[in-house]
C-alpha cells in the first residue's frame, strides 16, 4: 500500500511540475528571450498569456473529458502535451514560434488540476487526501523552483532554446515513467449517456465562489509570477542568476506552505477561513515588493517568502475544498471551473503588468494593482461568510454531496 502511495504521489507531483513549467520557463528565461528576438516585455507578458488563455477556456471541457476518459489517460495525456510544448520552445526562431509553443502549453496548464483531483479522489478515501493534495499542488512550486535554479545556469553555458530542449525530453521520461507506474485498473468513468450521468446534481455554490476567488488571486500573483525574475535583474540590480534564485527560493518555499496548508485545511475544515488569511499575506508580499525600490532591496527576500505563502499556499486549499465537497465522479468538472477563474486571472495579469511596466518604466504601480486584487479576494469571501452565517464555511467531506 506505502508503495503504491508513493508511486501515485511521483505521478502526481511530476503531472503538475509538467503541466505549469512553461510558463516559468518564459519568466525565468524573459532576459535572454527579449534580447535574443528584440521583444518588448508586453510581449512577454501576452505569449505568457496566451498560455493561461487557452488554459482557461479549455479547463472545463478538459474537466469533462477527465470525467468521461478516466484519470489515468488525462495524467497521461498532460505529461505527454507538456513535452511537446517544452520541445517547441526549444526549436523556436522567432515570438510566433513561442506563441505556437504556448498554444500547445495551455492545454496542460488547464487540464493539470482536474486530472490530478481526479486522480486523487479515485485513488484515496476521505481524510487521506489534505496531505497528498498539499504534495501535489507543491509540484507547481517545484516547477518554479527548477526552473529558476536550472534555467539561467543552462541558458548561460548553451542557449535558452537548448534548456527548453533539456526538459521537453525529461516530460518525455516522465510521460512514460507515470505510464509504467500508474495501475491499468483504474476505476472506470461514467459512460456517455448513462442514467448516473444524467441524474447528476448540480454542482454546490461554493465552486462558483472559489472561481470568483481564483480570478482575483491570478490577478494578483499573475504579474509577480510572470514578471519576477526581470524586476530584480531591472529594478533592484540583481544579476540573472540571483533573480533566478528569488524565483526557485520562492518555489522551494511553496512547495512546503502548500503541503502545510493542505494538511491544515484537512485538519481543521475550514477552508473559507484558510483562504482569507493567505490573501491577506499576498497583500503583505505585493506591499513590500512596491516599496523595495525606495526602501531598500533586501526587501525582495521576504516579499518572496510573503509571495509563497499567501500567492501560492491557496491553490492548495482551493483544490483540496473542490476535492472535499464534490463527489469524484464530478471532480474533474469542478475542478476545471476553478480553474478557468485561476487561469483568466494569469491570463489578463501578463499583459497588463507589461504594460504598465513599458509605459511607467517601473514596476510599482503594478505591485501596488497586486495588492488592491489580494484585498478584494479577501473581501469576496468575508462577504459571502457574512452572507451565510456562521455555518458559511466549506463543510468537510460528505457535506455537500
Amino acid at each position: 500500500m506505502s508503495e503504491r502511495r508513493g508511486s501515485l504521489v511521483v505521478i502526481l507531483v511530476s503531472t503538475m511540475v509538467a503541466s505549469t513549467f512553461s510558463i516559468f520557463a518564459i519568466s525565468v528565461l524573459a532576459s535572454p528571450i527579449i534580447d535574443d528576438f528584440g521583444i518588448s516585455r508586453t510581449t512577454v507578458g501576452v505569449i505568457g498569456s496566451v498560455n493561461t488563455g487557452v488554459g482557461a477556456l479549455t479547463a472545463p471541457y478538459s474537466g469533462r473529458i477527465t470525467d468521461r476518459i478516466g484519470a489515468r489517460r488525462a495524467v497521461l495525456a498532460v505529461l505527454v502535451l507538456s513535452a511537446v510544448c517544452m520541445l517547441l520552445m526549444g526549436i523556436a526562431q522567432s515570438p510566433w514560434w513561442l506563441v505556437f509553443a504556448a498554444l500547445v502549453a495551455g492545454l496542460p496548464q488547464g487540464w493539470g488540476n482536474p486530472a490530478t483531483n481526479a486522480l486523487i479522489s479515485e485513488s484515496l478515501p476521505p481524510g487521506r487526501r489534505g496531505v497528498i493534495t498539499g504534495i501535489k499542488q507543491s509540484g507547481v512550486t517545484l516547477a518554479i523552483f527548477v526552473a529558476g535554479l536550472s534555467l539561467p545556469g543552462i541558458a548561460r553555458f548553451w542557449s535558452w532554446q537548448a534548456a527548453c530542449l533539456t526538459f521537453g525530453v525529461f516530460f518525455v521520461g516522465l510521460a512514460v515513467l507515470s505510464w509504467v507506474l500508474l495501475p491499468a485498473h483504474m476505476p472506470q468513468p461514467t459512460p456517455v449517456g448513462d442514467p448516473a450521468d444524467r441524474q447528476r446534481a448540480a454542482l454546490p455554490p461554493l465552486i462558483s465562489q472559489l472561481g470568483v476567488y481564483a480570478l482575483l488571486m491570478g490577478l494578483a500573483s499573475g504579474s509577480i509570477g510572470r514578471f519576477l525574475p526581470l524586476f530584480a535583474e531591472e529594478e533592484l540590480g540583481y544579476n540573472l542568476s540571483v533573480a533566478g534564485f528569488a524565483a526557485a527560493l520562492s518555489g522551494l518555499l511553496g512547495m512546503g506552505f502548500r503541503i502545510g496548508a493542505g494538511r491544515l485545511t484537512e485538519t481543521t475544515g475550514a477552508p473559507r477561513a484558510i483562504l482569507i488569511q493567505l490573501s491577506t499575506v499576498a497583500l503583505v508580499a505585493s506591499t513590500l515588493l512596491a516599496i523595495s525600490p525606495t526602501a531598500g532591496r533586501w526587501l525582495l527576500w521576504p516579499a518572496v517568502v510573503a509571495y509563497a505563502l499567501g500567492h501560492t499556499a491557496w491553490n492548495a486549499v482551493a483544490n483540496l475544498a473542490v476535492i472535499m465537497n464534490v463527489p469524484s465522479r464530478d471532480a474533474g468538472q469542478a475542478s476545471g471551473i476553478v480553474m478557468m477563474g485561476f487561469l483568466m486571472g494569469l491570463t489578463l495579469a501578463g499583459p497588463v503588468t507589461g504594460a504598465i511596466v513599458d509605459a511607467r518604466d517601473d514596476y510599482v504601480m503594478a505591485w501596488w494593482l497586486s495588492a488592491a486584487l489580494a484585498a478584494t479576494a479577501a473581501l469576496v469571501l468575508l462577504l459571502r461568510r457574512s452572507d451565510h452565517g456562521p455555518q458559511g464555511d466549506v463543510g468537510v467531506d460528505g457535506d455537500s454531496r
